[in-house]
């Protein structure tokens, strides 16, 4: 089962996949990288023109726009490069029109630097998430790169309608009456937003929904998983779809291993052999999978 895989991701050694992604600051760009790559809190590794650049400290007002060719990844996942477009400012004509420069830039560039897909931020925390830069982006094509819309910050949204259907102090009981009116109107609010992303003339291709990404859980990381789906089905490409598959394929390696452990040493499945080890196994070839020190062999479905 797993030679075919291999041997894919022997031949795609030095391919990766790469998104560009886009959005204002603070709209949790960041943190759902990091949610992604399984990573803590300032892991990533930025270079420029293939030398590591120190981070700039937190509470610099330099905008990251001017460094959209710096490629970010991270160690538990280095099959990913991401690029980010850095923060826009309100009418940011000059940041839009370097966006574009970078995506017709990449379009034209070598396999290995050419953009694979676009992901577009829109934080629901705010008021007013759709102004110049979701329309300025959306009125061009992006041609062979997809598209998709990440509503981002959903819990940050809730926590708006809480206050407004609530009030400033709500009971506990209050957040179970009227739980099913809080859900309801925070799903208006995106839908609006969806809607008006469709009625612009180069829609997204594909929409997801995130929220509390700043955690570590099975939600965030269904999310992600969400994520990777969407932008598989927005791949035109069968060779695109085939690297991010294996770039997937990696991720989950070391992500979903744990919670299958967690799982099968809860249920106490019978004919699974889990086996403990001081170690997590390294070699690309074994058929064992293993994370945070644990071996396992023969893992049914449960």
């Amino acid at each position: 089962m797993w030679k075919p895989v291999r041997k894919l991701f022997k031949a795609n050694r030095d391919s990766r996949f790469r998104v560009f992604i886009l959005g204002p600051a603070n709209s949790g760009k960041t943190t759902l990288l990091e949610r992604l790559t399984d990573s803590p809190a300032g892991a990533a590794i930025v270079t420029r023109s293939g030398k590591r650049v120190k981070e700039v400290p937190k509470g610099n007002d330099q905008r990251g726009i001017h460094n959209i060719d710096d490629e970010i990844t991270y160690a538990s996942n280095p099959a990913f490069v991401f690029h980010d477009s850095g923060g826009f400012e309100a009418g940011g004509v000059e940041e839009l029109e370097a966006v574009w420069k970078f995506i017709r830039k990449r379009s034209l560039a070598s396999p290995s630097q050419q953009l694979h897909a676009i992901w577009l931020c829109i934080p629901t925390d705010n008021d007013r998430p759709f102004g110049f830069l979701q329309s300025g982006f959306l009125s061009q094509s992006t041609a062979s790169v997809p598209v998709v819309g990440i509503f981002t910050k959903l819990d940050g949204r809730r926590t708006k309608v809480e206050i407004e259907v609530l009030g400033p102090r709500p009971s506990p009981s209050d957040f179970c009456d009227r739980a099913q009116e809080v859900d309801q109107k925070v799903a208006e609010f995106v839908n609006r937003l969806e809607a008006r992303c469709w009625n612009e003339r180069y829609p997204p291709t594909g929409f997801i929904r995130v929220e509390n990404m700043h955690e570590v859980s099975e939600w965030s990381i269904a999310s992600c998983d969400q994520l990777l789906q969407v932008t598989m089905d927005a791949l035109p490409h069968e060779t695109q779809r085939s690297l991010l598959g294996l770039t997937v394929w990696k991720r989950n390696r070391r992500i979903h291993t744990i919670y299958v452990l967690k799982r099968v040493l809860h249920a106490g499945a019978k004919g699974n052999i889990v086996v403990r080890t001081p170690q997590p196994v390294q070699d690309e070839e074994s058929e064992l999978h293993a994370d945070k020190g644990f071996r396992i062999l023969m893992v049914s479905e449960l």
